[in-house]
């Protein structure tokens, strides 16, 4: 027996539910002979009768009545299904580290949501690397060693002290840095080392206070120490005159900010969200 298409399913139920032929056809935008034949179709692959012809219009048969839940619990479900795949077309779901997340990401979002205002962006924060072959995540944003990957940075770190716009001395060379408090992401230890390392330092004694990494820059502005500047975390304080930098000495590190998703993106949404990011990025 061939399953009745969702078209026909359609016509029956309107016409059960309407019990005219004339009202059914207008709401399923049919005529009313195609309707009949419909019908007849479904009746004859079915072996019953489902509809009964009365003066004013069609009534339901037992049997008409007991396909008729059925009919409408098939639709039902085809359309729940139909807008859950809408809706999750429409959602491109990232996971990255907070600080990326709060001092890049979530300033930019605004830009793609007004280019694409029916898309979502859902953003959640981990300083585990998700995994992503479970579908939860369409994307992830992680810091990682170059030599270690095998795809392009999306973001190339570059490491610089930085410093309240506020704080009263002056520091114009790496040396002055070692005279003040250093300040430091408390699960990132390392990026005081490379810059060290980079100007030639590595061998003096200095011992940065570990601090939230999300906190980091807001006690750097408070006047708390001198920090080690993420580029690029830190542009959009540097821009706005709110931190100063030993700009002249700043290092490339060794790990870069890199998006990690699927071969092959599940959405369009994910396509176009992916294309802007590296927009972002090489802008």
């Amino acid at each position: 027996m061939h399953l009745p298409s969702t078209r026909t399913l359609q016509a029956f139920v309107a016409t059960a539910r309407l019990g005219s032929l004339a009202a059914a056809s207008a709401s399923v935008a049919m005529s009313v002979p195609a309707l009949s034949r419909r019908l007849a179709g479904l009746e004859r692959e079915l072996g019953v009768r489902l509809l009964e012809r009365v003066p004013r219009g069609v009534v339901l048969t037992s049997a008409g009545d007991d396909y008729l839940a059925h009919a409408v619990a098939v639709l039902d479900r085809l359309q729940a299904a139909a807008a859950e795949l809408k809706r999750d077309a429409a959602v491109v779901r990232v996971t990255t580290i907070p600080a990326f997340a709060t001092r890049w990401l979530l300033p930019r979002l605004p830009a793609f949501s007004a280019r694409h205002p029916g898309i979502e962006v859902d953003v959640r924060t981990s300083i585990a690397f998700e995994r992503l072959d479970d579908g939860q995540y369409d994307f992830a944003i992680r810091l990682a060693l170059d030599h270690e990957m095998a795809t392009d940075p999306l973001l190339p770190i570059h490491l610089l002290p930085v410093w309240s716009a506020a704080h009263p001395r002056a520091i114009t060379c790496p040396e002055d840095v070692l005279r003040h408090q250093l300040l430091g992401p408390d699960h990132r230890p390392e990026f005081w080392q490379e810059w060290l390392r980079g100007v030639e330092l590595e061998g003096q004694a200095a011992r940065p206070r570990a601090i939230d990494a999300l906190l980091l820059y807001e006690q750097t502005l408070s006047g708390a120490g001198v920090a080690i500047g993420i580029e690029p975390l830190i542009s959009g304080l540097l821009r706005d005159g709110r931190l100063h930098a030993l700009t002249a000495h700043r290092q490339r590190s060794a790990r870069s900010f890199f998006l990690v998703g699927p071969a092959e993106t599940r959405s369009r949404a994910a396509r176009l969200f992916r294309a802007w990011l590296w927009s972002e990025a090489q802008g």
